[in-house]
């Protein structure tokens, strides 16, 4: 399958729209249902967010890193310096994650969606070929 040399989405509109939690094919905000699930399709457009559904187990392994990053590391910079005990690294280490990965679950969401789409931006509908329906 050739590429679409012409996109009217481009994968820098596409990144574009996923930092904001847009749809990556109208650029408009709704593709969450609720605080931890997509739409069955964009309220605006009507795309459908069933293909990148199966990049849901993605949100676990960023949750993972960000969690590492901006709450495990900190935590353990502020115990090795002796500005928390150890018990209390321990323990904010663990609620603080788990809390910062609920708060940033939207916005994994939405950037799994956009990364479905940098890797295949023809499977947005404002890209497909103007010939007739695209098969599969």
């Amino acid at each position: 399958m050739e590429s679409n040399p012409n996109p009217k989405v481009t994968r820098a509109d596409i990144m574009m729209r996923g930092a904001l939690c847009r749809c990556p094919n109208c650029g408009r905000r709704g593709l969450l249902a609720s605080w931890f699930r997509l739409n069955k399709a964009c309220v605006s457009c009507g795309m459908d967010l069933a293909k990148s559904a199966g990049f849901y187990s993605g949100t676990t392994s960023i949750g993972y890193v960000a969690a590492i990053i901006c709450v495990i590391i900190p935590v353990c910079l502020l115990v090795v310096f002796k500005v928390l005990s150890v018990g209390t690294g321990i323990i904010l280490g663990i609620f603080g994650s788990f809390g910062f990965i609920v708060l940033i679950y939207p916005v994994m969401l939405c950037w799994m969606v956009m990364v479905y789409h940098l890797a295949l931006p023809d499977d947005l509908p404002a890209n497909a070929p103007n010939d007739g329906p695209r098969a599969g």
